[in-house]
C-alpha cells in the first residue's frame, strides 16, 4: 500500500476541492459516517460518495459499514510523505467547502 500510487495521482486528488475537504475533514475527526460529511460539505449524496469513492479507489481513504451507513477514514497505511502533506494541509473550513 505505501507505494500503490503515484504522487500526481495523489495530487491530483486532493487538486478537487470537495475531495480536499474531505480529507481535511477526516483528518480533523478521525472517522466519519458518509451523513456527517455530506450534512458538513452541504452538497449532495451523490457528489460526495462518488468523490469518496475516487479516494478509496486510490487508497486513500478505507471505509466500514456499520449498520446501514458507511463510515470513512485516512487510510493507516499511506506512505509517510502522503501522511506528511495531510498533515500539513490547513485546518478543515466548513464555510470554505
Amino acid at each position: 500500500m505505501k507505494d500503490r500510487f503515484l504522487p500526481h495521482e495523489f495530487f491530483k486528488a486532493l487538486g478537487d476541492p470537495t475531495r480536499l475537504s474531505i480529507i481535511q475533514l477526516l483528518h480533523a475527526k478521525q472517522s466519519l459516517c458518509v451523513c456527517d460529511i455530506i450534512d458538513t460539505l452541504k452538497q449532495p449524496q451523490s457528489t460526495v460518495s462518488r468523490h469518496l469513492n475516487q479516494l478509496k479507489t486510490l487508497g486513500i481513504l478505507t471505509s466500514e459499514r456499520k449498520g446501514t451507513w458507511m463510515w470513512y477514514a485516512i487510510n493507516a497505511d499511506l506512505a509517510d510523505w502522503c501522511q506528511a502533506v495531510i498533515t500539513a494541509l490547513p485546518a478543515f473550513n466548513a464555510e470554505a467547502a
